[in-house]
């Protein structure tokens, strides 16, 4: 029996050596499609997706960009509504579930694609052709958390056309960016995709994108919202003790296996709170999950000397050996 534990988010990008070459052909084409890069005039993108829940379910999103610390985004799926205010260094949260569904975050990540360029490490490149367009494949490390990525650039247009890695423990993710488009000196794809060992979970397609003013009332926190300190230096929540949950003996006995995902709140004096299970397992797996990670203890995240409240999230994965 084999229990695996995977913390997203916060853990430090690797360093080392690099190819230059691909190193620089990688920077290029991640500021060419990042359109939050040099950008001085504000803007409105707006995105409808297809996500794949329990049953595939649309949804819309829209971000009004000002700045990198001062934006707003609200996306809808469902019955679902997650409103976001970043202003300065505080970021803001309102939605209709205590939690945000995994489906939110990925998208959001795809959305985000081109801004994570800092800590990577290009390696060897090879060149491919695919559907008769020539691209330059680079196997990158330290993005995502140490993972190693595949991407691949258009050598004409040095558009990226999809990076590719595998999640622990069995999971081979793959995003797709097509039909690009020019807008403010970069330059944007209309359709980005998410799969999981070959099924599209996420779709999203640019409905619009356009230079547009942002309403600044609607920078002011709404009452009631999730507070959070944002800061360009955070130093991230180190665990510190963080146990492993019991294989629990019917689910074994059962020969059954799952991912159980949870969102968790990290204090400033290190410990946890406000646990929710975003992704089910087994019922017991679920439980064995919950029961231990209230016992879980961090070097809390830290903005300069200050201790400041984070959110992580954990996928615990049971599998027999």
């Amino acid at each position: 029996m084999l229990v695996t534990v995977l913390l997203l988010g916060g853990l430090p990008p690797l360093t080392g050596s690099t190819n230059p070459a691909a190193q620089q052909l990688l920077v290029n084409a991640k500021q060419q499609a990042n359109l939050t890069h040099d950008q001085t005039s504000p803007f409105q993108l707006d995105v409808d997706f297809l996500a794949q829940m329990n049953v595939p379910t649309q949804g819309h999103l829209t971000l009004k960009w000002q700045g990198k610390d001062l934006w707003w985004r609200r996306i809808v799926m469902g019955d679902f509504e997650q409103v976001e205010i970043r202003n300065g260094d505080r970021q803001y949260t309102t939605r209709t579930l205590s939690f945000t569904p995994i489906r939110i975050g990925e998208l959001i990540s795809l959305i985000q694609f081109p801004e994570d360029s800092e800590g990577l490490r290009a390696k060897k490149q090879k060149e491919r052709v695919e559907n008769g367009i020539e691209m330059v494949c680079i196997r990158v490390e330290g993005e995502s958390r140490g993972k190693t990525h595949e991407i691949c650039v258009n050598s004409t247009s040095q558009d990226i056309l999809s990076d590719e890695w595998q999640e622990p423990p069995d999971e081979r993710r793959r995003e797709e960016y097509t039909d690009y488009f020019d807008f403010g000196g970069h330059r944007f794809p209309r359709k980005i995709q998410l799969m999981v060992n070959g099924i599209n979970v996420i779709t999203a397609n640019v409905a619009d994108l356009t230079t547009a003013a942002v309403d600044q009332t609607l920078l002011v926190a709404p009452k009631g919202s999730i507070e959070r300190r944002k800061c360009a230096d955070i130093k991230h929540a180190v665990p510190v003790r963080t146990p492993d949950p019991m294989y629990p003996k019917s689910a074994s006995e059962n020969k059954l296996t799952g991912d159980t995902t949870v969102a968790m709140t990290v204090l400033t004096d290190g410990s946890v709170s406000d646990i929710q299970l975003i992704g089910r397992a087994a019922r017991s797996m679920d439980e064995a999950t919950l029961q231990t990670l209230k016992s879980w203890r961090f070097k809390p995240a830290m903005c300069g000397a200050e201790p400041v409240v984070s959110d992580i999230e954990v996928i615990v994965s049971f599998r027999l050996r």
